[in-house]
């Protein structure tokens, strides 16, 4: 029953790999979003693509294609998990409240090259082209390791590079410090013998242009680099698959300290990278364990001397912040816990080195040694390590409470600027429905006047305004709410009058004029159920009038007035598609069945011409229809038309002269643009002049000759608050229309 699809977008293709065999994924921009996409470092695609967006994981290999100069950007970094809107007003514009792509991902860059032709990398994806020009933005790993390579051979971007994200890093911080162990070094001469295994991507490095044959499989690599760094089952509990990014890294250290590099994008980096190692010597200290050897005393002071050199680069960077930005009072308490818990980790060190500098006699009693070449006892220094250790858990804990208090901080802000973009939205549709009404009040304010002086009983000006044919406007949605409203548009004047309004918002309605009455009847209001109540439009009095009820409650009907009587076609409940006509006649006030249409339709259009009813396309509970039939009172049954060449759903159909027009409409993928005429006396369809741009539920009525097309839905998303008009002479024009605004769903009749 639904009108609109979202997630139906024809002629897109998946790839659909296994997360297995998922190595990367190409986003798509445009000239006008590709800022956008670096700004917010985020890339996203239409919601269809989430089927494989999903399984982007932080840290896998990410591309971005421009679609219109089809070159490729490299290279990104996945830092998130894909998702569904992770910012749900991105690349929107003002008609589209929500983003158009909202399968997303947030990225860092690894390293910028420059833009590379589609020349170089088709060759890396032939096999993902289904199409001339379309392609498979899913990728392998073997065609990952490929890009990767030849973007490796173009010359980077100076740019300020952000460090990409480690999911080592956080697998690291995440153990127990008891847990952790020491990274296992490989053997040298193992090292030099399988060099090849332990980097897969080594062939890579010398690859200039186009792509190399005989890619190694990277699950075989993934074992055998297993096999030569790891021998004991404890290890391989935290070995990792091998990165794509494994030849990208040295290159791009190369390209950031190189000496052409900027200073200031070298110092930028330099400071933000020495804050990542700050933090991660805070989140890896160990309890000291006294060396049970030589060697691997040697080890822990070397490391202890790095941890200094860390500390005192950061105290550095920190008080040589360029442009004299203060650092919040947050980051001044990180850094001061960071000089404490290094001081800490290097009292320990002091005393373990005194312990083995020491003789055995004085570490140990010679009743209780039990090898002469231990320094002293491995337990009593974990026992007194894990006592220090324990007297400054507590400032551990406040450290992770003011990174917590960050993150609290910072989503709060992330929550109100939603907010805040939505009241942006709000108000700036409040203030274009403003500046109606003020018009609407002077127009109002001429009309009393005029009748002030002149004594009329009638409506002053809007009797001479409404003596000349005039559009009305019943209901709708003009993207902000529900109307329940009654304006006579002049498209002479480019005015729109606002006359007494209906008991109720009314949507998805029809109307019909008859004998100087409008008669609206059915439809709903937004979320509220179906009507089945009518109301009747005085222009007299400028007054509606209650009317008999329809037989049942519907909506997304088709309204037409002939002989006399006013006929309610088709619709639909939610539940059920009708096939039913209903007939009112006023002078026996209520509405009786009539004959029933072949077929149920839902959202379709109708239309009365040389005393014929002509009834077109809609949807019958399973799919949108091309079918058509009319119904002739002569005759008393309805006679099946032939076919219209395009499925229409929630489309208009106006008569000029002795023709019938189908335009736009929804066939059941996405809105058309699509115009038929059907001419009764050769009984035959035939393409006429396509509209501008596709449109759906829009309001459509026949003046002065010409057809008018107003407002109605382009997307799902997407409200119009243009006025299409056809003139046989001249074709399709859109005017410039400043009264109407935006408007959907609504009804519209001549008169």
């Amino acid at each position: 029953m639904q009108a609109i699809q979202p997630n139906s977008q024809p002629g897109i293709q998946l790839r659909n790999l296994p997360v297995k065999q998922l190595g990367g994924v190409i986003f798509g921009c445009k000239p006008d979003t590709i800022e956008e996409c670096f700004k917010k470092q985020l890339f996203g695609l239409p919601s269809v693509h989430y089927s494989y967006a999903k399984n982007v994981k932080p840290g896998m290999p990410l591309f971005l294609f421009n679609y219109t100069d089809r070159r490729l950007h490299g290279i990104f970094e996945a830092a998130s998990l894909g998702q569904m809107s992770i910012d749900p007003y991105a690349w929107s514009n003002e008609d589209s409240l929500t983003t158009p792509f909202p399968a997303q991902v947030r990225i860092c860059t690894r390293t910028r090259y420059i833009p590379m032709l589609e020349s170089r990398y088709k060759t890396v994806l032939g096999a993902n082209y289904y199409d001339r020009h379309l392609f498979y933005f899913e990728l392998d790993h073997t065609q990952t390791k490929a890009l990767i390579s030849l973007f490796k051979s173009l010359p980077p971007i100076n740019f300020n590079q952000v460090p990409a994200a480690s999911s080592k890093r956080s697998i690291a911080a995440s153990l127990p410090p008891t847990k952790r162990k020491a990274p296992v070094l490989p053997d040298p001469k193992k090292v030099k013998a399988n060099s090849k295994d332990i980097n897969p991507f080594s062939v890579l490095s010398n690859a200039s242009d186009g792509v190399l044959e005989n890619w190694v499989d990277p699950d075989v690599e993934n074992a055998s680099i297993n096999e030569n760094l790891h021998s004991d089952t404890d290890e391989k509990e935290f070995e990792e698959p091998v990165s794509d990014w494994e030849d990208l890294d040295d290159n791009a250290l190369q390209y950031q300290f190189s000496p052409h590099s900027n200073p200031d994008e070298v110092s930028q980096n330099s400071s933000y990278k020495t804050v990542c190692q700050g933090m991660e010597l805070a989140e890896c200290i160990d309890p000291v364990v006294n060396p049970v050897n030589e060697e691997k005393h040697t080890m822990l002071v070397h490391n202890e001397h790095k941890a200094a050199v860390s500390i005192g680069k950061i105290e550095s960077e920190v008080n040589n912040i360029p442009g004299g930005v203060e650092l919040q009072p947050e980051r001044h308490a990180i850094l001061k816990k960071l000089k404490e818990l290094f001081s800490i980790r290097q009292q320990g060190a002091l005393s373990s080195q005194d312990c083995v500098n020491s003789s055995p006699d004085q570490c140990v009693p010679e009743e209780t040694k039990v090898n002469a070449n231990l320094s002293c006892d491995p337990f009593d220094a974990t026992v007194e390590d894990k006592t220090s250790f324990e007297e400054h858990r507590g400032e551990f804990a406040e450290l992770r409470q003011i990174i917590a208090d960050l993150s609290r901080r910072a989503e709060a802000l992330e929550k109100k600027q939603k907010g805040s973009d939505q009241d942006i939205l709000f108000l700036r549709e409040v203030v274009k429905d403003s500046g109606r009404k003020v018009q609407q009040l002077e127009y109002l304010v001429d009309e009393l006047q005029f009748r002030f002086d002149s004594s009329l009983p009638l409506l002053g000006s809007t009797r001479k305004t409404l003596t000349k044919p005039s559009i009305f406007l019943i209901g709708g949605y003009n993207g902000v709410t529900w109307l329940p409203s009654l304006d006579s548009f002049s498209p002479e004047k480019d005015t729109l009058v606002g006359l007494a309004p209906m008991s109720v918002a009314r949507s998805y309605a029809s109307a019909a004029a008859l004998d100087g009455h409008i008669f609206a009847f059915g439809g709903g209001g937004g979320k509220s159920p179906w009507y089945n109540t009518v109301e009747c439009y005085s222009s007299r009095n400028n007054e509606w009038i209650e009317c008999p009820s329809l037989n049942c409650k519907k909506g997304s009907l088709a309204g037409i007035s002939l002989n006399s009587k006013i006929y309610a076609i088709g619709g639909g409940d939610g539940n059920e598609t009708f096939s039913e006509v209903e007939m009112f006649d006023p002078y026996l006030g209520k509405w009786i069945c009539g004959p029933s249409m072949l077929i149920s339709r839902f959202a379709l259009a109708a239309a009365e011409l040389n005393g014929t009813i002509y009834a077109t396309g809609g949807y019958d509970g399973s799919t949108y229809l091309q079918s058509a039939e009319r119904y002739d009172q002569r005759e008393g049954v309805w006679v099946r038309l032939p076919s219209m060449n395009t499925n229409r759903g929630c489309h208009a159909l106006t008569v000029l002269g002795e023709s019938l027009y189908a335009m736009g409409g929804y066939n059941g993928d996405n809105m058309v643009s699509s115009v038929e005429i059907f001419d009764p006396r050769l009984n035959a369809w035939r393409m006429g002049d396509p509209l501008s741009a596709p449109r759906g539920y829009a309001a459509a009525v026949t003046l002065d000759g010409s057809a008018y097309l107003i407002g109605g839905l382009k997307s799902n998303v997407q409200i119009l608050d243009t006025v299409e008009v056809y003139n046989a002479s001249s074709g399709w024009s859109v005017l410039g229309f400043s009264s109407l605004g935006k408007r959907t769903f609504a009804s519209a009749v001549a008169m």
